[in-house]
C-alpha cells in the first residue's frame, strides 16, 4: 500500500466527517513521507490542523513512555520480565509480574464504583487493592489500563520519582524528542472533546483515570507531534543513537507471552503477508502506529477522532486500513545502518 493510497484513505475519512483532519507519515528507510491535512476542531468553530501541533496520544504513552522506561530498569538490571509488581508495591496483593503487566496477561480486572469521582490517592489505592485475579491469567489478553499504570508505579519505587518525571527525563529529553510534553501549550494542541456545557478540551489529558492520577499516570498524559513519533521510530532503525535507548528494545519484535497469544512487553504483534512481526499501538483518541525495525517500516497516524465526541466509526475504518497495510507486505530496507 503506498503513501497516495493511504492518504486518500484517510481523507475519504475526513469527508466523511469521522475525523476532523490527520497527520500521517510513512517511513521506508531514511525515506519519510508525510501529510497533515483537515481541520483541528469543528467546534465551538472550525479550525485549521497545522503541521507540529501536538495530539494527546493516549495509550501510545504506554509505549512511548512507561514500556521505554521499564526496558531501561532492565538495561540497568533493576528489573526483569518475570520479577513480581508486588516486589515494590507491597500494598499489592497478587504474584502478577512485569511480563503478565506489559503483555496484558494480568488476568486482573474488577469494578470499582464510582472509580473516576476519587481523588488520585484513593484511586490508586482501589486500582492497587480491589482487582482480583482471574483465571485468564497468562491465558488471554486482556487490554486494561491498570496493567501499565502498576507497572509504572513500581518504576516509581525504583527511581524515586513520579512516573511523568522519569519519562521526560530519561526519555523525551535525553532522545530529543522535539516537541513531545505532558505540560503542553494549548495553543499548540489538536482539541479532543468538546460540549457546550464543558467546553472544549485541548491540552488537557482525555483518559479520566489519568486526569485524576496526573503525573503518576504511566497510562495516557503525553501530548505529542508527528515529528516525534517519527524520531523516536529512527531509535528503533538505528539512525539514531543515544545512551538512553535500551538495548532491550531490539528484544520487542517477539512474542512474550506464556503462550503466543501476539502481544510484546507494552506492544502489540501483528504479522504481516511476508511473516514479518511489527510492532503496533493504538491511542483511544485516534492514534495508530506500526513499526517493523527489522526491515526500517513504519506507519504513524495522528488524528482527533473524539472530536467533538468519539466517533464509533473509526474503529473499523483504522482496523480495515491496518489489515490491508499488512496484507501488502511493505517493502523495507535492510541494509541501512
Amino acid at each position: 500500500m503506498d503513501f497516495q493510497v493511504i492518504t486518500a484513505e484517510l481523507q475519504t475519512w475526513v469527508t466523511e466527517r469521522i475525523i476532523p483532519g490527520f497527520s500521517v507519515a510513512l517511513m521506508t528507510g531514511k525515506d519519510v513521507q508525510n501529510q497533515v491535512s483537515g481541520d483541528a476542531q469543528w467546534q465551538p468553530t472550525p479550525a485549521p490542523l497545522r503541521p507540529g501541533m501536538l495530539y494527546d496520544v493516549a495509550s501510545l504513552t504506554k509505549v512511548i513512555g512507561t514500556t521505554t522506561v521499564f526496558l531501561q530498569a532492565w538495561d540497568q538490571k533493576l528489573v526483569a520480565p518475570e520479577m513480581p509488581l508486588k516486589r515494590f508495591l507491597p500494598a499489592f496483593p497478587h504474584a502478577t509480574t512485569f511480563r503478565q503487566a506489559l503483555t496484558h496477561t494480568s488476568g486482573l480486572e474488577g469494578y470499582i464504583p464510582h472509580r473516576d469521582d476519587l481523588p488520585a490517592p484513593e484511586l490508586k489505592r482501589a486500582l492497587l487493592t480491589q482487582l482480583a485475579v482471574t483465571d485468564e491469567v497468562d491465558a488471554k489478553v486482556v487490554y486494561r489500563d491498570v496493567n501499565l499504570l502498576l507497572v509504572g508505579w513500581a518504576l516509581e519505587q525504583i527511581y524515586h520519582q513520579p512516573i511523568q518525571t522519569l519519562i521526560t527525563q530519561q526519555v523525551l529529553r535525553p532522545l530529543g524528542l522535539p516537541k513531545a510534553t505532558f505540560q503542553p501549550d494549548p495553543e499548540q494542541c489538536v482539541p479532543t472533546t468538546y460540549d457546550p456545557s464543558a467546553g472544549l478540551r485541548r491540552g488537557v489529558v482525555h483518559d479520566p483515570k489519568s486526569a485524576i492520577l496526573g503525573r503518576h499516570s504511566g497510562a495516557a498524559g503525553l501530548f505529542a507531534s508527528l515529528a516525534d513519533l517519527e524520531m523516536f521510530t529512527q531509535y528503533f532503525f538505528g539512525q539514531k543513537q543515544a545512551s538512553a535507548w535500551p538495548d532491550h528494545a531490539q528484544q520487542l519484535t517477539r512474542d512474550w507471552t506464556a503462550h503466543q497469544l501476539g502481544r510484546s512487553l507494552g506492544w502489540d504483534l501483528r504479522r504481516d503477508g511476508k511473516g514479518r512481526l511489527w510492532l503496533y499501538h493504538t491511542g483511544y483518541t485516534g492514534t495508530f502506529w506500526l513499526i517493523q525495525p527489522q526491515s526500517q517500516l513504519a506507519l504513524i497516524v495522528l488524528t482527533n477522532r473524539v472530536h467533538p465526541q468519539p466517533n464509533r466509526e473509526f474503529l473499523g475504518k483504522r482496523d480495515q486500513l491496518v489489515q490491508r497495510f499488512l496484507a501488502d507486505g511493505p517493502d523495507g530496507v535492510t541494509n541501512e545502518s
